[in-house]
């Protein structure tokens, strides 16, 4: 018989008429019934007056919707089979679908299978097989590969109940899974805190990330409660591979964060031997709860250090990140560390010492507050200070930070920054006294953008500071180095490995004082920039441009610059000094392009190729009052292999700035195509060269010729290239190329290989470097990754690093091995890496370099 769709429970389960117009099912009128064939159920009450064919009723908080529209009844068992998708829904908020249903009017229940997914208001979502709902108790009982998903909670098992009536979740026997982890079966109880957060509380419980029938391992303890999202706490907690233990702590709080928990990393170094190094990140501020205790919203990230080194001693330390700050990954941090050095002698290098304090120590706090003020422009402070103990700290105990910044800044400064003017008031400090460094207490700076003057299309920028400056030698290298061979006879054995110690500048200032007869009146200049150079400064600089485009094919840019300085309170026997500068110049460009229409090469990932070319040159002239060579100069330029800018705006080195004619020329080559829907640049090349007029540095008639490439024609192949090189026996006298390949052949194996080479520099030490990475996956288990880094220039191996990777399951182990060569003293060093893949705060970091 059809029926109406999408009725209510009331209407569908009781829908089907008692049949009275089909005699053949009805009992003989003229026989008593048997008593098997009794209705089990009370007749309807038929209401006063009412003939109709009326249908029978179940309670109102479930409704049945049949998507197929056909309903087969079976009055002896009061069976309603439904055909098609079927979706019921309860009043307390309970949604249910299935592949198939059938409902008891006797029984007052409903039967789900396939597919069963059901839905609570709650947040709660089941899987299942099978599902029966029974209206007499309002529950329904899951049963068939049921899993459970609760916010990030995951439980699985053969059957789960659930009261729709109080809901209320019966996970009795399933094993729960609160992302990354495997709750024990049966062992764990769901509760709900006062703050209405729910945890896992299991007793004498295992957790695992195994997610098999048979786990390889288990964390067991005691009591075990799970924070979901949060963190996991275990009293009396042993660690077991297989059915044996291996590891005991006492309570372990363990967050699920990557940056929090416990880390260990146990390895050996030759100027360490072997070592341990034990780091725990907890979350420290937020505001605590006065009902539940906990602690919500933290924002500082510590990370508390307890380091075993066999030859050093114990080292102890904490490093506090604010999280808040996540925009800049050079801000954010204080970092304290102590070690009280068993043996501070010894060395890396091999090149003898100065004795050290062995209390050993670093503090370093680099931090930016920013400030609300009430004209709408940016503030800030911030505060860039690193104190250590002695000038061996970095290279002994954080090798790292040694390789790419040995002699850390010390500054504090405030800022305002409106998009059109930055304005400052800094002062760099000398907070260590054994590296050479400069001081400004302080400078007051205002850096104005390039913006049009009062609408008109003449463009101005500009910088103008004012400050106090000096700037002296580092203490050992004074006393142990320059002072010695300022008053060594000419000839001494002791100069030339004297000097070698020396930096390129201290080292050409010394020998230009030894250099000079004695007695000569530049000495004590000399000696003054050489040691305790200072003085007071006042420099502003304005430039103004014309931006136009001739013909629609040419860019023009001609600009004018003016500058003034002024030095006062000069140390040493120089006097105060005005200087003038003037600057002119221009930058001229034109730009072609060609398309090569539908041009596709899928080896080099080319959907199309434009081809574009900016021939470009720039004349720039400056001319000023030169400072004496003996003046004690502080932003100075350094050695260095790039060309400078000809900006004089963006010229630091302010007391270096001298008189200058130049014309830069070149192209830049741009070849494009389409990727991603958008364009992309797949090959860049700017070649350019300088002609000097007027040499600023020397006598040159022209620069090396220089040529900057990349190209990244594919995610797994990048190239990158800088060569420069003399051109007709001109040029700055030396050749360089500096070179990098990335290649990835295959998804189990990738390299990369650079190259560095210099010839001929006049102050900087010739060079050909040679460093070479790889990384080969050789099977699903088993990878082996490879560094070494060559000196070609005397043959030396300096550096070799061998790594063997190991995947178990759920856990990645490794070692590695590193070899360092010193030219004086061979480095060795071997460590250990063991992850848990699914738990990313249980792992031992696995941190080799070149150490």
């Amino acid at each position: 018989m059809r029926m109406n769709v999408g009725v209510s429970f009331l209407t569908l389960l009781w829908a089907v008429p008692l049949l009275a117009q089909q005699p053949e099912v009805l009992p003989n009128p003229g026989a008593a019934p048997g008593v098997d064939k009794i209705a089990p159920v009370p007749p309807p009450v038929l209401p006063f007056g009412q003939t109709e064919t009326l249908t029978p009723t179940l309670p109102k908080e479930v409704t049945i919707s049949n998507m197929g529209g056909k309903i087969a009844y079976d009055a002896p068992t009061g069976e309603l089979r439904y055909e098609g998708a079927v979706k019921v829904t309860t009043d307390n908020g309970a949604t249910l679908s299935a592949n198939h249903a059938v409902g008891n009017v006797i029984k007052k229940t409903i039967d789900l299978t396939g597919m069963v997914k059901m839905r609570t208001d709650t947040g709660i979502e089941v899987f299942a097989d099978r599902a029966v709902i029974d209206t007499n108790v309002k529950t329904v009982n899951l049963m068939g590969n049921v899993s459970v998903y609760q916010g990030n909670t995951l439980q699985r098992g053969e059957q789960a109940v659930y009261d729709y009536g109080k809901k209320s979740l019966d996970s009795t026997g399933l094993r729960a899974s609160v992302d990354p982890l495997l709750l024990e079966s049966g062992k764990f109880g769901l509760e709900t805190g006062s703050d209405g957060k729910q945890v896992f509380v299991g007793e004498d419980a295992g957790i695992t990330t195994n997610d098999v029938e048979d786990p390889n391992y288990w964390i067991r303890a005691s009591r075990t409660t799970v924070y979901p999202g949060e963190k996991v706490v275990f009293n009396d907690l042993k660690f077991y591979a297989g059915d044996t233990p291996v590891f005991w702590l006492p309570y372990l709080s363990q967050p699920l964060d990557r940056e929090l928990g416990y880390h260990f990393q146990p390895g050996s170094r030759s100027n360490w031997g072997p070592y341990l190094l034990n780091t725990y990140g907890i979350m420290l501020g937020g505001e605590r709860d006065e009902k539940t205790g906990q602690t919500h919203d933290e924002w500082l990230l510590s990370k508390w250090h307890l380091d075993l080194r066999g030859s050093r001693g114990v080292g102890t330390g904490v490093d506090l990140y604010d999280t808040r700050i996540e925009d800049n990954p050079n801000l954010g941090w204080l970092k304290l560390y102590y070690l009280y050095d068993l043996d501070s002698s010894i060395q890396r290098s091999g090149i003898p010492r100065t004795a050290i304090n062995d209390n050993r120590y670093g503090a370093e706090l680099k931090y930016r507050i920013p400030y609300d003020m009430p004209d709408d422009a940016d503030w800030r402070f911030d505060a860039n200070v690193t104190l250590l103990s002695d000038q061996y700290y970095l290279e002994d105990f954080d090798p790292r930070v040694f390789r790419t910044d040995p002699f850390p800044d010390n500054t504090l400064g405030i800022f305002r920054n409106d998009g059109a003017t930055l304005a400052s008031l800094f002062t760099r400090m000398r907070v260590n006294d054994f590296y050479r460094s400069d001081t400004r207490l302080p400078e007051l700076a205002l850096d104005q953008a390039r913006a049009p003057i009062f609408d008109l299309p003449i463009l101005h920028e500009g910088t103008t500071s004012l400050g106090s400056y000096s700037e002296s030698a580092a203490d050992p290298t004074r006393n142990a180095i320059i002072i010695p061979l300022l008053t060594l006879a000419p000839g001494d054995p002791r100069i030339p490995g004297l000097l070698a110690q020396l930096p390129p500048y201290e080292r050409l200032l010394v020998e230009r004082i030894r250099a000079l007869p004695p007695g000569n009146a530049s000495i004590p200049a000399l000696a003054t920039q050489l040691l305790d150079p200072g003085f007071a400064r006042f420099h502003t600089y304005h430039e103004f441009s014309l931006p136009l485009n001739l013909g629609g094919w040419l860019s023009l840019v001609p600009e004018v610059g003016l500058g003034y300085s002024r030095y006062w309170d000069v140390s040493g026997p120089s006097d105060s000094v005005n200087r003038t500068y003037l600057q002119a110049g221009a930058e001229a460009s034109v730009k072609f392009s060609k398309d090569f229409g539908d041009f596709h090469d899928r080896t080099l990932g080319l959907d199309g190729l434009v081809h574009v070319l900016q021939p470009y040159a720039r004349w720039s002239l400056v001319s000023t009052d030169d400072l004496d060579p003996t003046f004690p100069e502080i932003d100075r330029l350094s050695f260095s292999t790039r060309p400078r800018t000809l900006d004089v705006g963006r010229f630091t080195a302010i007391d270096d700035i001298r008189d200058w004619n130049i014309v830069r020329v070149g192209a830049r080559n741009r070849l494009l195509t389409h990727r991603d829907g958008q364009s992309y640049e797949w090959l860049y090349l700017d070649t350019y060269m300088d002609a000097f007029l007027q040499d600023p540095e020397g006598n040159r008639n022209l620069s090396n010729l220089y040529n900057d490439v990349r190209w990244r024609p594919l995610p797994w192949l990048a190239v990158d290239l800088e060569t420069q090189f003399p051109v007709v026996n001109d040029g700055s006298g030396f050749s360089e190329v500096t070179a990098r390949l990335r290649f990835q052949p295959t998804e189990n194996f990738e390299f990369s290989i650079g190259d560095r080479l210099l010839n001929n520099h006049p102050v900087l030490i010739d060079s050909n470097r040679i460093d070479l990475r790889a990384y080969a996956r050789l099977n699903e288990r088993w990878g082996v990754g490879m560094f070494q880094l060559w000196e070609l220039d005397d043959g030396t191996l300096e550096v070799e690093q061998y790594t063997v990777h190991r995947d178990l399951g759920n856990w990645v182990a490794g070692i590695g091995f590193t070899r360092r060569d010193n030219r004086v003293n061979d480095e060795y060093g071997v460590v250990f890496s063991l992850t848990l893949k699914d738990f990313p705060a249980v792992s031992l970091p696995f941190q080799l370099d070149a150490q």
